[in-house]
């Protein structure tokens, strides 16, 4: 049992240890021998401040550490953060014929201030760029005609040009770069293609990631940074057949990112992206994953056998990696979204100790 542990840091003693006794806590469903994948997870926006998060009136430095500090203490290596959010995009500066003038300063600066607290804390950024759920036609009390123009042609060259370009160029002046992981364009692309956001369907949301890729990679600092952009799994969902084609819609990803939401934790498409990752193609993660939608129910039970059943379905589909959704909701009161988090009210739940020794289970000596 304790056959190369000589010289080993005594942090990993205690957590192999942590683990084995996880094994007994949370059930038979860790017995078996599966190797484990890394886990990570998803945090999107801090304190839910949703599109203001990294300016000066919402931006929390102390809450930012708090939080790599938490996902470093499940065992994870890697967090998910949203940027550009909502549909009225406030860490913009617009003219008044609606046009992008230029991002603002402070926007800027606690960005580069998160990723210096991330590299303090050992933690990579997985950042996603634009929220196409935002882009609801059906509903007439916001503005969506920003998003549609800057997934298009014309508000894309503008955006990059204007605001992701000179964000990306003050990280790789900062000395930052190598604290992003990797980017997803746009949280489940799929939601905003099947709401006609993009001109010309899957062609056009294909041309948009080519295209944005493209820019990204040309960046300094930026030439090796996997781009893709994530999507959603359900039965009910239509995503293109040409899915895992080489040439096929999302031909110009460096990767795939799955989502995934449902109560026993089985993954749709299985079978296609097991038989797609062992064709090395490209690595396939599991970026979001979570109890059903429609399970208002606020249970660490469940959320232990969910996050359990995921685990082992991503490791048996053939993912690399998976992110929980989502790390740390600590609003208090009647809060229906704590049901996801993995702390809550306060507290850490079950799940996230199941978590964390998962993660010491991908450590070797």
């Amino acid at each position: 049992m304790f056959r190369g542990w000589k010289g080993m840091r005594w942090e990993t003693v205690v957590a192999k240890l942590i683990a084995w006794t996880m094994v007994g806590v949370v059930g038979a469903g860790l017995m078996s021998p599966v190797l484990a994948i890394p886990t990570g997870f998803n945090q999107a926006w801090f304190k839910n401040h949703y599109g203001t998060q990294y300016l000066d009136e919402a931006f929390d430095p102390i809450e930012v550490q708090r939080i790599f500090k938490l996902a470093k203490s499940g065992g994870a290596d890697q967090v998910r953060l949203w940027l550009f959010e909502t549909t009225n995009y406030p860490m913009l500066e617009w003219n008044a014929q609606g046009h992008i003038q230029g991002i603002r300063q402070d926007f800027v600066r606690n960005v580069l201030r998160m990723l210096t607290i991330a590299r303090e804390n050992g933690v990579r950024i997985y950042l996603t760029l634009l929220d196409p759920q935002v882009y609801r036609p059906d509903q007439t009390n916001q503005d969506h005609s920003r998003f549609r123009w800057i997934v298009n042609s014309a508000g894309g060259r503008e955006f990059l040009e204007v605001a992701l370009g000179p964000l990306l160029l003050a990280i790789h002046e900062a000395g930052l770069s190598d604290r992003i992981s990797r980017i997803d364009l746009a949280n489940e692309m799929d939601a905003a293609v099947n709401r006609f956001a993009f001109e010309g369907g899957w062609n056009g949301a294909s041309r948009f990631l080519c295209r944005w890729r493209e820019f990204i990679r040309s960046r300094p600092g930026f030439g090796s940074t996997p781009v893709s952009a994530s999507l959603r799994l359900h039965p009910l969902l239509w995503l293109p057949g040409s899915l895992f084609h080489r040439n096929g819609s999302m031909a110009c990803a460096d990767f795939l990112d799955f989502h995934s939401y449902g109560d026993h934790g089985q993954i749709h498409r299985c079978e296609e992206i097991k038989k797609y990752s062992r064709s090395g193609s490209k690595p396939v993660i599991l970026g979001e994953f979570g109890q059903a939608y429609f399970t208002h129910r606020y249970s660490d039970d469940l959320q232990v056998r969910n996050t359990r059943a995921y685990l082992a379905s991503a490791n048996s589909c053939g993912f690399k990696e998976a992110l929980a959704w989502r790390l740390s909701d600590i609003r208090e009161g009647e809060n229906p979204e704590a049901r996801y988090s993995f702390e809550a009210f306060g507290t850490t739940r079950p799940a996230f100790d199941l978590i964390r020794a998962e993660n010491v289970r991908t450590l070797r000596p």
